[in-house]
């Protein structure tokens, strides 16, 4: 596998969040995606596709206990695997916890004042006690980084893991330096290269939005303005997921409104306290977010939310180094796959992380309740 790399700590301390400054600060709520979905609930089903043709048919079966959110309020779907959702935001998303042992291409459904009503459909899929994931982080994709997000790809792919997670700052910027990220089309353009460079994955792929994924340049007159583009793209801010007998939650840690610091809302908090409270208590959880969430104002609220809850550890990125922090929680922060990518020379994509840890990514191991992981060089 090449030079393993473990931590050591650091202190860096924001040196991405001081140019965010140069942003603004813009103290008006930016508009939300689709707040032009108004309505007041939506209604749907969560059923067994067992023909694959992503239709509710004859023999199809509803699936009962999945929960179902619009990132505010969560209820579980009944016996017959319909729910209904009282909308207690603007933001036009409806996505579900996808349970353990089912798979489906999309979790996740945008909805309008036409949406009838909502279908997920579900397929069977694996229930592992012992299973591998990768998390990537800091990718920040420019042209000529390509080539070598392809070879992690190509990495990727040789270790066979369950899922890949890509915990933010997908692409170098539609936030801070990108002076051609103005545009709705100059702001897909970006996120292209990313799609594009990563679409030789053979594992599923999440994501995690990062302060350089938020559209800032963009006119605040735009839905996709600030995190709207990424709604657009990616769906909901925070979820979760169950994989084998873990719980996974994703979470945002970017401020409300620009600029991107870091930050956990009270939104974002009552909802991660209903979604923990359908959870067993000795259940193995996992967080991610881009920010460590040790930085992150609300961190004390969040600790209290979360005790009692067996939060095993989260995982983070944003730092462009490779430690641990054990701050109420265990705090891992992964190196940057793009590692310390400014400099003296401008801006390139072959450098190591602040720390001294190459560039690289995390792979983590799930063995009953057990949780290990592992940084691995691309230098390898």
């Amino acid at each position: 596998m090449g030079r393993w790399w473990e931590h050591g700590r650091l202190t860096r301390r924001d040196f991405l969040k001081g140019l965010g400054l140069a942003v603004g600060l813009v103290l008006v709520e930016p508009r939300l995606l689709r707040a032009e979905a108004a309505r007041e609930t939506v209604e749907g089903l969560v059923f067994h596709d067992a023909d694959g043709d992503g239709l509710y048919g004859s023999s199809d079966e509803g699936i009962a206990g999945v929960l179902v959110s619009d990132g505010t309020n969560i209820v579980q779907t009944d016996g017959s695997g319909r729910f209904a959702l009282e909308l207690g935001n603007d933001r036009g998303i409806v996505f579900i916890t996808t349970p353990s042992g089912w798979q489906m291409p999309r979790f996740y459904r945008h909805i309008t004042p036409e949406t009838s009503s909502l279908e997920f459909p579900l397929q069977p899929g694996p229930a592992p006690t012992e299973f591998t994931f990768i998390q990537v982080t800091d990718i920040h994709i420019m042209p000529q980084a390509v080539p070598a997000v392809e070879q992690f790809v190509e990495m990727a792919d040789k270790l066979r893991p369950d899922f890949v997670i890509s915990t933010g700052d997908l692409v170098m910027d539609v936030c801070y330096f990108t002076k051609q990220a103005d545009t709705r089309e100059e702001v897909d353009g970006a996120f292209d290269i990313y799609r594009g460079a990563l679409a030789g994955l053979e594992a599923p792929l999440l994501e995690v939005i990062g302060n350089h994924d938020c559209a800032c340049a963009l006119s605040r007159s735009l839905p996709e303005y600030y995190k709207g583009e990424y709604q657009e793209l990616y769906g909901p801010l925070w979820y979760s997921f169950d994989y084998g007998e873990w719980h996974f939650i994703v979470l945002d840690a970017n401020a409300p409104q620009p600029p991107p610091n870091d930050w956990l809302t009270e939104e974002e908090l009552a909802w991660l306290g209903r979604e923990l409270a359908f959870q067993p208590q000795d259940r193995p959880i996992l967080l991610f977010s881009h920010q460590p969430l040790f930085f992150c104002h609300n961190y004390e609220k969040l600790l209290k939310i979360v005790e009692g809850y067996n939060v095993e550890v989260a995982l983070s990125g944003h730092e462009h180094a490779t430690y641990t922090r054990v701050a109420g929680l265990t705090n891992i922060v992964t190196g940057a796959l793009s590692g310390r990518w400014w400099g003296h020379d401008g801006i390139h994509w072959n450098g190591g992380n602040l720390d001294g840890s190459p560039q690289g990514f995390r792979v983590c191991r799930i063995e009953g309740e057990q949780f290990s992981s592992k940084y691995v060089s691309m230098r390898s």
